[in-house]
C-alpha cells in the first residue's frame, strides 16, 4: 500500500448475505423463472411444488358426489378416471416445471411425495370399491361414494397443505396413530 492510500473501514465494506438470505433470493429467482415459463401453474415459493396437481383428486371427489346421485350421467367419466403421478402432471406443463419440482427442498418434497402416494393409492382403492358397488343397492353405492369422498378430501387437504408449506390440518388422535386415517373409513 502506498502512504496516501487509506484502509477502508469494515463499516464501508458491503455486507455479505447470510446463507438464509442467499437461499431465499435463489428460491425467489427460481419461482419468478418458473412462473414466467409456466404461467398456469401455482408454484409455492417455500416448497417449489405445484398444488394444482391435486386438482385431479378434487375432480374425483366431485365425480363421486355425482355418481351417487346421477349414476347414468357420470358412470363413464368416473370409470375412465385415472390418476397421474406428480411428475407426469408437471411434465405436461413444461420441462421447466419438472426442474422446479426437482429443486424443492428434500424434506418437503419427501413429505409431499409420501402424502401424494397415500392419496394416489387411496384414490385407486376407492374407485375399485365404488365400481364393485355399481350394480348393488343405491344405498350401498351412496355410502361408498360418501365415505370415499370424505377420505379423499382429508388426504387432499393434507397434501395441499404440504405443497403450500402450511401446517397440516388436525386429525383425531386415533387417526394420527400409525398414519391410520382409515380407522374412520374402514380401511387399513
Amino acid at each position: 500500500m502506498h502512504g496516501d492510500e487509506k484502509f477502508r473501514s469494515l463499516s464501508t465494506m458491503p455486507e455479505i448475505m447470510s446463507g438464509d438470505d442467499v437461499v431465499s433470493a435463489f428460491r425467489t429467482a427460481m419461482l419468478d423463472h418458473y412462473r414466467a415459463h409456466v404461467p398456469d401453474t401455482d408454484f409455492t415459493e417455500s416448497t417449489l411444488t405445484a398444488s394444482d396437481y391435486l386438482n385431479q383428486f378434487q375432480e374425483l371427489v366431485k365425480l363421486l358426489d355425482k355418481v351417487s346421485t346421477q349414476l347414468e350421467g357420470f358412470a363413464h367419466e368416473f370409470l375412465s378416471w385415472n390418476p397421474m403421478t406428480y411428475e407426469e402432471h408437471v411434465a405436461e406443463l413444461d420441462e421447466e416445471a419438472v426442474a422446479a419440482c426437482r429443486q424443492s427442498p428434500t424434506p418437503v418434497r419427501a413429505h409431499f411425495d409420501d402424502a401424494v402416494a397415500h392419496l394416489h393409492g387411496e384414490a385407486i382403492a376407492v374407485v375399485d370399491e365404488v365400481v364393485q358397488r355399481l350394480n348393488g343397492s343405491k344405498e350401498s353405492l351412496n355410502a361408498a361414494c360418501e365415505n370415499a369422498a370424505a377420505c379423499l378430501r382429508i388426504l387432499g387437504d393434507e397434501a395441499n397443505a404440504i405443497a403450500r408449506g402450511e401446517s397440516l390440518p388436525q386429525r383425531g388422535e386415533t387417526e394420527r396413530d400409525g398414519n391410520v386415517i382409515f380407522a374412520r373409513f374402514g380401511r387399513r
